[in-house]
């Protein structure tokens, strides 16, 4: 016998940081392919290197990525928390993941197939659209943490963006 998916209270996507402002017809959608998943301390979501189906918005707790750099090791790039999208490389095609993912408090996610996520994307370009103009915004935010990790703080004269 099947098991049924949990389904995420629709105040958990509301509130979630990543979908503010999504509008509500889109949260119900994303809600529909979404399961709830909760992980205890220390699990690891998936590794760097490996072909992996699924999406997550964390809902609550912490989530540690981190990347192996030849000839320094395991290095960790960023923790995120409650609001961010974390496991993107399948829906941006990118094949095997960039980075591994390991729970550093116990987590409730939200769990999406990559599949689905690109289907909706598809059907709703409008949808398409924004979901991934904030997965940019997340992706960018993971290349500014390791940058930071790699080579520290940007000089003064970038702190300020790119020119007008």
């Amino acid at each position: 016998m099947a098991k049924r998916k949990a389904m995420i209270p629709l105040k958990d996507l509301q509130s979630n940081r990543f979908l503010q402002g999504f509008p509500p017809k889109y949260v119900r959608q994303l809600r529909s392919i979404a399961r709830m998943q909760e992980f205890p301390l220390g699990t690891v979501l998936f590794r760097e290197g490996t072909d992996w189906p699924f999406v997550y918005l964390v809902l609550s707790g912490n989530v540690k990525l981190e990347v192996n750099v030849p000839g320094r090791g395991i290095l960790p790039v960023q923790e995120v928390g409650p609001g961010e999208l974390v496991g993107w490389s399948p829906v941006l095609g990118l094949g095997l993941m960039t980075a591994t993912a390991r729970t550093r408090s116990k987590c409730r996610l939200a769990e999406m197939e990559a599949s689905k996520l690109l289907a909706m994307a598809e059907t709703e370009p409008k949808f398409g659209v924004e979901f991934f103009r904030r997965t940019a915004a997340a992706l960018a935010e993971r290349l500014c943490a390791m940058r930071l990790q790699a080579w520290g703080p940007p000089p003064p004269d970038l702190l300020g963006g790119l020119p007008k």
